[in-house]
């Protein structure tokens, strides 16, 4: 092809440098050619937006600047759907009543994260003692009603009949724990608790929660 286009050079014919477009079929004649890139190649969006594209976890240094307080509504990964309040009524832990110690036995792991996720705020941990508990901690609006709340909580366990393991108010900041001391560990009596804790407008004794922006 190259002996072909010296030899027309040298005989004066015109020689076109340019390249050509494919022939034009009979429904694209006229049409010119694309310069557009397509590739079906899986890494093909990774080269060009980096390894990052999309969403992912945050890195050690992020989680080290407590990012999670400059932003706004809840950082955590942990999403909960809030059914409608009424049903609460008819299933899960608001349709059931605390019973006797002796008719109580130990929670098993799986049945103990389960009623976990119905109480929204409350955290499997251990206390003093070394038994297993879940605990919560509120942010009162002052010293005199986080007083009232730790009042107002125990009252609330009482009431159904499975007292708080413990509950104090340290400054503005209360904590509540809640175990079956008896059988050393969680038992369904405890998340029953929690949940009507959770049922429990206490407003009035919290202190209101800052507005948050992205920083």
């Amino acid at each position: 092809m190259a002996a072909n286009l010296i030899a027309r050079r040298l005989s004066g014919q015109a020689v076109s440098t340019s390249r050509p477009c494919a022939p034009a079929t009979s429904h694209a004649a006229g049409r010119r050619c694309s310069g557009r890139v397509h590739s079906t190649n899986p890494g093909f969006e990774k080269a060009f937006m980096g390894e990052d594209f999309g969403a992912r976890d945050p890195t050690p240094g992020e989680i080290g600047s407590n990012f999670g307080e400059k932003i706004v509504m809840n950082w955590d990964t942990e999403h909960i759907i809030k059914p409608p309040d009424a049903i609460g009524e008819h299933v899960g832990l608001g349709s059931r009543q605390c019973q006797d110690v002796s008719a109580l036995q130990l929670l098993e792991e799986q049945l103990r994260e389960r009623l976990r996720q119905q109480v929204p705020g409350w955290r499997i941990n251990n206390n003093k003692e070394g038994l297993q508990c879940i605990r919560q901690e509120w942010t009162a609006k002052d010293g005199a009603a986080a007083q009232q709340l730790v009042a107002k909580l125990q009252e609330i366990a009482q009431q159904h009949g499975h007292p708080l393991s413990h509950a104090e108010a340290i400054s503005s900041t209360v904590i509540a724990e809640i175990t079956t001391t008896a059988l050393g560990g969680l038992t369904e009596n405890d998340f029953i608790i929690a949940d009507r804790i959770n049922s429990t407008d206490l407003t009035e004794l919290l202190a209101k929660r800052k507005q948050r922006f992205w920083a």
